[in-house]
């Protein structure tokens, strides 16, 4: 009888054991379940925080350029204004008169 007490107790003694590790293994397994969900909303919020950031320096670089570009064809604008004014206001002298309507005549002549 003493045989089957103490195989009852180591038997039970093992139960615990198991049932101790098991209760363990299931608080670690939680515990680790909510260190993951922790970082998968850190990433995910790291992630948005990138996106944001990214799509803030692609709009500022976009209005960069769109300012340089018209600032750069406000300059080309000003500068062929200029020039095409000062073409304008240049009187010909005759010998050039003459030559110009020489060259347009010749060409109706040819015709």
């Amino acid at each position: 009888m003493a045989a089957s007490t103490e195989y009852t107790n180591t038997l039970k003694k093992i139960k615990e054991t198991e049932e101790q590790g098991a209760s363990e293994l299931a608080e670690r397994r939680k515990q680790l379940e909510e260190e993951l969900r922790k970082l998968e909303e850190e990433s995910a919020s790291s992630i948005s925080a990138a996106r944001a950031e990214a799509d803030e320096y692609t709009a500022k670089e976009i209005a960069k350029a769109r300012t340089e570009g018209e600032n750069e064809a406000e300059k080309v604008l000003s500068s062929t204004t200029k020039e095409a004014t000062t073409t304008a206001n240049k009187k010909l002298d005759k010998k050039s008169l003459a030559k110009i309507v020489d060259e347009i005549l010749s060409e109706f002549k040819e015709a």
